[in-house]
């Protein structure tokens, strides 16, 4: 007998009995579909934090000084001195934020306001609807100017506001007038985006309006992913030589907290794997438990065979052959079932959930592995049975 008449055979049994068939490859379809959903969420999970540091702009660390007085504090002429020779560094801006009270028309509500400098639009990888951004020119003569998320912009002045009728008009913020000079493309669709829902403001504004003398927080741009570490230690550099003291300062790199938070998620989507495993392993038990079932309810058929000229290698392939299609079948309805669930639960929490061609590769394998592990112990039962005694048996 051949491996085609004995799938042929495999695939009739299984047939034969359809409710028991479902049922031992239950174990194996839950475990693969859930081996699955956890790959394609735990990529879409990483996908979204990408995502998440792509809305704040690529390259960018940030370094904010908490205490400052007038002998240990950053000069603005330091910052470009340092950014001037370091090939590492691209650009930066001052970053004064306050919570205020923005009124446009009848309209008032409070919003993230930050004095920032010309550099801030492109070094946060944000895009302009219509308009222009903060320049140069605006924070030399303290012009009382902003630009307006897209959020912000449709919450002052209407869903259905245009952007174009939008700039050059006057709102009022912390009770002071600012002529509004452009409006920036729009990043989330959700209303609760902090990347749309702010004002920017020249620094040198927001420094006098604020009421700061000095300016805690500042963010770098450097030139590629492999200048993260050397850009980093040369802000940290600069920081220490002026505090002498590691705890009056704290520089992020965003780089740096993607790559941890790409670990974390990598970790616990393997601890999640590992123990949606444990389904397989009940579902290969359950396909030797059952097979076992079936080497006894064909006791006579086995004898019959080995009777007329079926060796012992033929039997023990047959059963083997069973197993594993019994298992393949089942890994199969799991891939299908994870697929389904991974579209599902990803739309259900708005993240890109993706199954790759690896994840489904390895649970293909690894349900066939089972077959042939959890069908061997049958098989082997039922090809050393001796002839006589399979005949016998009723």
């Amino acid at each position: 007998m051949d491996i085609a008449q004995s799938f042929m055979l495999a695939l009739k049994s299984i047939l034969a009995n359809k409710m028991r068939a479902l049922l031992t490859m239950l174990g194996i379809i839950i475990g693969v579909a859930a081996v699955i959903l956890i790959v394609g969420l735990g990529n879409g999970v990483t996908n979204k934090v990408e995502d998440t540091f792509k809305e704040m702009g690529s390259n960018i660390i940030v370094a904010t000084a908490y205490a400052q007085d007038s002998t240990k504090h950053i000069k603005i002429d330091s910052v470009e001195e340092l950014v001037e020779n370091d090939s590492n560094i691209t650009v930066y801006s001052p970053y004064v934020p306050a919570t205020l009270s923005v009124k446009a028309g009848k309209e008032e509500k409070r919003f993230s306001v930050d004095g920032v400098n010309s550099q801030y639009i492109p070094l946060r990888s944000k895009k302009l609807e219509i308009g222009r951004g903060i320049e140069y020119i605006d924070e030399k003569r303290f012009q009382k100017v902003c630009v307006l998320g897209y959020h912000t912009m449709t919450d002052l002045f209407g869903k259905d506001a245009d952007p174009n009728e939008v700039v050059n008009q006057i709102v009022k913020i912390g009770g002071t007038k600012y002529r509004i000079i452009g409006v920036l493309k729009e990043i989330s669709k959700s209303q609760f985006s902090d990347e749309d829902n702010m004002i920017l403001i020249p620094y040198t504004v927001a420094q006098r309006e604020f009421n700061q003398k000095y300016i805690t927080t500042w963010y770098f741009s450097y030139l590629d992913k492999e200048s993260s570490k050397d850009a980093t230690d040369v802000i940290d550099k600069f920081f220490l030589n002026i505090f002498n003291d590691t705890d009056k300062y704290i520089i992020i790199d965003a780089q740096s907290i993607m790559d941890n938070m790409n670990d974390t998620i990598n970790t616990i989507k393997m601890v999640l794997v590992a123990i949606a495993g444990i389904s397989l392993l009940v579902g290969g038990i359950g396909i030797m438990n059952i097979m076992l079932v079936s080497v006894t309810e064909r006791t006579r058929e086995i004898g019959i065979r080995k009777a007329i000229g079926a060796n012992k290698k033929d039997v023990l392939r047959q059963f083997v052959i069973e197993a594993i299609t019994t298992s393949v079948i089942g890994g199969a309805l799991g891939i299908i079932l994870g697929i389904m669930l991974v579209g599902s639960v990803s739309k259900a929490f708005d993240i890109n959930g993706t199954v790759n061609i690896d994840s489904i590769l390895i649970a293909s394998g690894i349900s066939a592995f089972i077959g042939i592990i959890f069908g061997y112990l049958p098989a082997n039962k039922a090809a050393n049975l001796h002839p006589i005694d399979a005949l016998r048996y009723e």
